[in-house]
C-alpha cells in the first residue's frame, strides 16, 4: 500500500513538473511571436531645424487630425485633407504606436494655427504623375492586417481628395524602395510605379513580377509588360517582392 501511494504522489509529481514545462514553452512562443510581430519600425521625417527642404511634406491620411499638444489626447483644433502640403517645425520626444504605426507627433502652422500631427499621417514619399501634375501619389504604412503582417499604401490624390488606393502587405518594403518609372513617350496615358530598387539584388525577389500601374483614375496590379509599352525601364526596376491586396 505504501509503494502504491509512493508511485501514485511521483506520477502527480512528474504530472506537475511536465505541466509546468509545457505551460513555459507556450509562454516562451508566445513572447517570442509577440516580439516578432511588435517589433515596428519608427515612421521618422525631419523638421525645419535640420533640414529646410525635407522638411516640407504631404499628407498620407484624410481628415488628419491637428491638435494642440502632441497626443491624441489633446483638443482638436482642425482636420486637414489629404495630400496637404505642411512644414514640420518639430517633433515630440517620444513616439506613439497606433493601428500597428509607430511616430511621432509633428509640429506643424497652418495659417495662423499651430498644432500637432501624428506622423502615422504622413507620407513617406510623394510622387508627381506624369501625365497630370494635379494628381499626387502618397505612400506610407497601413499598419497590420487581422494576420499580424505588415502593410503599406499608396494612395493617388488630387486637390484634397482621394482618387484611388491600393495596399502593398510586406515586412521589408521601404520608401527608398518607391520610385516613379520615368517614361519616354508623351501619348502615354499610364504612370507606372516601381518598389524595387534599380538593382533588383536588394530586393526580397520572387519569380513574378507586378507592377502598380496609375490609369483610368485607378491604380492597378499588373504582371503584362503591355502596361508599360511607353515607359522606360528594365526587369530590375519591376515589383518583386510584394502581395496585393485591393
Amino acid at each position: 500500500m505504501k509503494n502504491l501511494k509512493e508511485n501514485q504522489g511521483q506520477n502527480k509529481a512528474q504530472i506537475t513538473v511536465s505541466k509546468i514545462v509545457r505551460s513555459f514553452l507556450v509562454l516562451s512562443i508566445l513572447s517570442v511571436a509577440s516580439s516578432t510581430f511588435g517589433q515596428t519600425k519608427e515612421v521618422e521625417f525631419d523638421v525645419y531645424t535640420n533640414s529646410p527642404t525635407n522638411a516640407s511634406q504631404y499628407l498620407l491620411g484624410d481628415d488628419v487630425a491637428m491638435r494642440d499638444c502632441a497626443s491624441v489626447n489633446c483638443e482638436k483644433l482642425t482636420t486637414l485633407n489629404i495630400g496637404t502640403n505642411v512644414r514640420l517645425l518639430a517633433k515630440s520626444e517620444t513616439a506613439q504606436t497606433i493601428n500597428g504605426i509607430t511616430s511621432r507627433f509633428y509640429k506643424i502652422k497652418m495659417g495662423p494655427q499651430v498644432g500637432w500631427i501624428w506622423g502615422g499621417l504622413i507620407s513617406q514619399k510623394t510622387m508627381v504623375s506624369q501625365n497630370n501634375p494635379e494628381i499626387k501619389f502618397v505612400f506610407g504604412e497601413a499598419g497590420v492586417d487581422y494576420k499580424g503582417y505588415k502593410r503599406f499604401q499608396i494612395r493617388a490624390v488630387k486637390n484634397g481628395a482621394e482618387i484611388d488606393r491600393i495596399f502593398v502587405k510586406s515586412e521589408t518594403l521601404h520608401h527608398d524602395l518607391v520610385h516613379l518609372m520615368q517614361k519616354t513617350d508623351s501619348t502615354a496615358v499610364a504612370d507606372v510605379i516601381g518598389i524595387c530598387e534599380n538593382n533588383s539584388e536588394n530586393c526580397d525577389v520572387s519569380t513574378s513580377k507586378t507592377f502598380i500601374v496609375f490609369k483610368g483614375n485607378k491604380l492597378m496590379q499588373t504582371n503584362s509588360l503591355a502596361a508599360l509599352e511607353h515607359v522606360r525601364g528594365d526587369a530590375s526596376d519591376y515589383v518583386l517582392s510584394c502581395e496585393f491586396d485591393n
